[in-house]
């Protein structure tokens, strides 16, 4: 923030010196014309990355089953995120959206259990870049999650729905490198749920039940105590021309204990998506001396 102030000072000053022959309107206008051509040339492009994520899922969820059921599951994710200009461009603004869909089977495979979930979070987060090249952020984020697991084979009991709204932790750290002459950014994203409020029936009940009018004690505070989760991507961002690949792994886990009913849902995805304009790393001098300002790094 300091040296771009200083700049609009020596703009201002070699518009005003060059044209102190003319009038006073004339040099005002001058002026402005030079400070709003400088202030123009700061972009902040809105980052997109688009990923489709594959892997193993396990669930445990003992209002339908006492058993654990393993599958596969697939997700669709996106991401828009944009620097903002607060505090010397150190804070990002970043949106998140999944949908998802898993089928898995019981022990004996003779049994499956359908599984769909969407999710959605807005969030901002402080940034620091280390003389090393190393850049960290903090922040917190707020959204919230929806979905069910489906049990085709009970008859009272076949679903169980899945709905919580939370404030979240995140933190990162990214690096950048090169394998040769491709520039690579390597990250790692941890978002850790702290205070939500999600959706539980009592155990044993069904939604018959709620449906006819019995919905006292349906929703419940949740902490870390009876309402963890925890989701960790590892990403590499391999910027190669006018938009980048992104391959990397992740790893969330969703549990619950409240009214005796026990949750626990993990996920081991692969992860590759495609970032359209690519991550900044390729940087270059632009014939009109632009300043952009990207937010993945």
């Amino acid at each position: 923030m300091m040296s771009r102030r200083i700049v609009l000072m020596v703009l201002a000053s070699v518009c005003l010196v060059a044209k102190a022959s003319e009038t006073n309107d004339s040099v005002a206008r001058i002026l402005e014309g030079c400070l709003t051509s400088f202030s123009s040339q700061v972009e902040r492009p809105i980052t997109q990355v688009y990923m489709f994520e594959a892997g193993g899922k396990s669930a445990l969820d003992t209002y339908l089953s006492p058993l654990r059921y393993h599958g596969f599951h697939t997700s669709l994710s996106g991401r828009w995120s944009k620097a903002l200009p607060w505090m010397d461009n150190s804070w990002l603004m970043r949106f998140d959206s999944r949908i998802g869909f898993s089928r898995m089977l019981n022990p004996a495979k003779n049994a499956q259990m359908l599984g769909f979930d969407t999710a959605f979070d807005w969030g901002a987060a402080w940034t620091c870049r280390f003389p090393t090249e190393l850049m960290v952020s903090a922040g917190a984020a707020a959204g919230f999650n929806a979905g069910v697991l489906y049990l085709p084979r009970n008859s009272n009991n076949p679903a169980s729905v899945k709905a919580d709204i939370h404030l979240s932790l995140t933190a990162s750290a990214s690096f950048p490198f090169r394998i040769g002459h491709l520039p690579v950014l390597v990250s790692d994203e941890v978002s850790l749920p702290s205070l939500s409020a999600f959706f539980s029936p009592q155990y044993g009940e069904t939604y018959y039940e709620i449906y006819l009018g019995n919905r006292s004690g349906l929703v419940h505070c949740g902490w870390w105590g009876n309402n963890f989760s925890i989701t960790n991507l590892l990403a590499f961002d391999l910027d190669i021309g006018p938009s980048a690949l992104r391959l990397g792994y992740r790893y969330s886990l969703n549990s619950s204990w409240v009214c005796h009913i026990n949750t626990q849902i993990h996920t081991h995805s692969f992860v590759i998506g495609w970032i359209p304009h690519g991550i900044g790393l390729r940087k270059s001098i632009p014939s009109n001396l632009a300043i952009r300002i990207n937010s993945l790094y």
